[in-house]
Parts: structure tokens; C-alpha cells; sequence
């Protein structure tokens, strides 16, 4: 898959591989890379849901994201959104910037504010 220009260089510092379904909070201060299926709150530096991967959450807070899979919920992004083709994302979006690729299905708000705002 490609990499996009503002993700953190390889390695990830934590994989959650396919195979796995989980449930709960998950708090990484490391860069995330999501490949499994997940339903809880999430809060991480940098967040990437990779294509095959599942996201339901409550609440998702991050520095930055990339969607390439699935999400629902809410979200809570202080810098950048990108939302890839293919991604189905189903949320409420707070962040700096969000781009939504040509082929990517989204449903839900999206509210965008200045990156020097305090929020």
C-alpha cells in the first residue's frame, strides 16, 4: 500500500494483525497500525486503519489518521484525515484537514478549524 508523505516512517511501532478481534480502549503513544477488527474508545499519535480492518468507535482521538478500511464513529483529529479510496468511513469528523479520495464512501459531519486553535 502506498505511504503517504506525512506517515511516520516504517516500522510501526505497534501492529494489531488481522486475526484479531478486541474490544475496550486502546492508548498507543507509538504510531498504530490497524489491521484486525476493533469496537471501543481509541486514542493514538498516529492512527492508520489499514483496507481489511473493522473500526467501531465511541470516541477516536489522534495527531493524525489515514483510513484505507472501515470506520464508524466519532473522531477527534488534531492535524490531518485522509480517507483513501475504497475506505467506508460512517463518522463525525473534527480535525485541521481532511481529505476524502475519489472512491471513498463517507457519511457524517465534518467540522474543520484552524490548526492554531486550542480545542
Amino acid at each position: 500500500m502506498k505511504r503517504l508523505n506525512f506517515e511516520p516512517p516504517e516500522p510501526y511501532g505497534t501492529h494489531i494483525g488481522s486475526a484479531v478481534a478486541m474490544n475496550g480502549k486502546l492508548s498507543s503513544s507509538l504510531p498504530l497500525h490497524l489491521l484486525c477488527t476493533f469496537h471501543g474508545t481509541l486514542n493514538g499519535t498516529f492512527i492508520r486503519i489499514d483496507r481489511n480492518a473493522d473500526v467501531h468507535t465511541s470516541t477516536c482521538t489522534a495527531q493524525q489518521m489515514v483510513i484505507a478500511g472501515r470506520f464508524v464513529g466519532a473522531m477527534s483529529v488534531v492535524d490531518k484525515v485522509a480517507i483513501l479510496p475504497n475506505a467506508t468511513v460512517a463518522a463525525d469528523i473534527k480535525a485541521a484537514d481532511i481529505q476524502i479520495a475519489e472512491g471513498a464512501t463517507f457519511e457524517g459531519s465534518i467540522e474543520t478549524y484552524d490548526r492554531n486553535e486550542r480545542h
